[in-house]
């Protein structure tokens, strides 16, 4: 299984709204690549996309606290802040 493939497809359909098949993605992302910060990062923007902003937070603090370089998680908080 492809990671980059998984976390393409999950991206595709967060975009579509498709939100039942992203969390099947990102679910099969997981279990390929790990809970990895970048993934949670985008699992995050998936739950602001949905509007679910509690769920987003935790996702992107997350994310965060596992990262050296934050500036996107930064940005997707600052994003969240703004709805």
């Amino acid at each position: 299984d492809n990671a980059e493939a998984w976390l393409g497809l999950a991206a595709s359909y967060d975009k579509l709204g498709r939100f039942d098949f992203a969390d099947r993605a990102y679910d099969q992302l997981v279990a390929v690549a790990g809970r990895r910060a970048h993934i949670v990062n985008n699992m995050g923007y998936s739950q602001l996309l949905r509007g679910n902003k509690k769920k987003a937070r935790e996702l992107l603090l997350e994310a965060k606290a596992g990262m050296t370089d934050t500036s996107v998680v930064d940005a997707n908080l600052a994003l969240m802040n703004k709805s």
